[in-house]
This record gives C-alpha cells, structure tokens and sequence, in this order.
C-alpha cells in the first residue's frame, strides 16, 4: 500500500506483545517485515501499531538494521531504501563526503552510529 509506513517496536524479550505480534503476523493482520524478539520489530503499517503490551512503537533511525539472520535491511526517512548508499544519501552532505573518503557505505552507517 502506497501510505504505508515503518514502524519500530522495542520492548524486552518478555514484552507480552511479542506472542499478539507474531500471531497477528502470521494471520496476516500485520506485515511484519523484520522481528528480533530480544529487541525490535520492524512493521509495515498505515497506522500506528498499538496495542502490542510492552512494545512501544515508534519511527525508526534512518539506518542499517540487521535482522536476526543477518540480512540487512535499509532505512531511510520511514521506508525501506536497497542499499546503504541510499541511506547514507538521505543522511546529508557530511555523511556524503565520508563516504567519499572510506568508500564502504555499510561501514559509514556504522562509524555514524546508524547499524543497528
């Protein structure tokens, strides 16, 4: 849907949230586009996902998170973004001229305290 929207949940690993989320996942209630029960969701929604006790939904950093598997998935201004050199545009000219010099745009996000 084009008014779709990132959103961050954080909560403990023992946020009763977590169970509703992934039920609600797996019925196809949410779009859950990312889910590390130790720290975060990433979900996809027009709305605010509330609701989920314990987890506090929020906007996410523009950035590189890195799911529990390792795939890396790109942030930038509320939406998932291909590669780390659109974050890093999104991120203004100084982070630009850093990548110029260091050339690794994966390694920019992180020396930016933007991997997650």
């Amino acid at each position: 849907m084009e008014n779709e929207t990132l959103w961050l949940l954080k909560g403990g690993p023992d946020a009763k949230g977590w169970n509703a989320l992934q039920a609600d996942s797996m019925s196809k209630k949410v779009f859950v586009l990312s889910f590390d029960r130790h720290a975060w969701a990433l979900v996809k929604s027009v709305e605010r996902p509330d609701g989920y006790e314990g987890l506090a939904p929020g906007v996410p950093t523009d950035g590189l998170y890195l799911d529990p598997d390792g795939r890396p998935i790109y942030i930038s201004d509320g939406r998932e973004v291909h590669s780390a050199k659109a974050v890093v545009a999104g991120l203004g000219e100084d982070a630009v001229e850093l990548l110029i010099k260091i050339g690794d745009a994966d390694f920019v996000l992180e020396r930016l305290g933007r991997a997650f």
